[in-house]
């Protein structure tokens, strides 16, 4: 579940501005100093690699269900790889059974690559 559809989704959906950041802050963490929470969500976006700024921010925001700590996850998530916040966001998470289907064609994959 995400953090706010009618803010965060709508915003994402465009070409999300630092205003937009800003407001989803607001709403995602409405008992949390804006100031402290957009210092971590700006931890993204800070080397070249790290593409789409305010449209993984907006992401990581309406991942984080107002968790700070989840918040932190999230932004290393996407330090490491910004499209798999994208994807999450995108997406919402898995099912039992949608994991456990991916994980045996994965296994499938490595076995016919002749790895385990």
């Amino acid at each position: 579940m995400r953090a706010s559809p009618s803010s965060v989704d709508e915003a994402a959906e465009m070409n999300p501005t630092r205003a937009d950041v800003e407001a989803a802050v607001r709403t995602a963490f409405p008992h949390s100093d804006p100031a402290t929470i957009l210092s971590v969500v700006d931890l993204y976006g800070t080397q070249p690699h790290e593409r789409e700024r305010e449209r993984v921010q907006l992401a990581i925001l309406g991942l984080s269900r107002a968790s700070e700590e989840k918040l932190l996850e999230l932004v290393q998530a996407a330090k490491t790889d910004y499209r798999d916040v994208l994807s999450w966001f995108d997406n919402g998470p898995l099912s039992e059974s949608e994991g456990r289907e991916l994980r045996e064609r994965a296994r499938n994959l490595l076995e016919t690559w002749g790895k385990k």
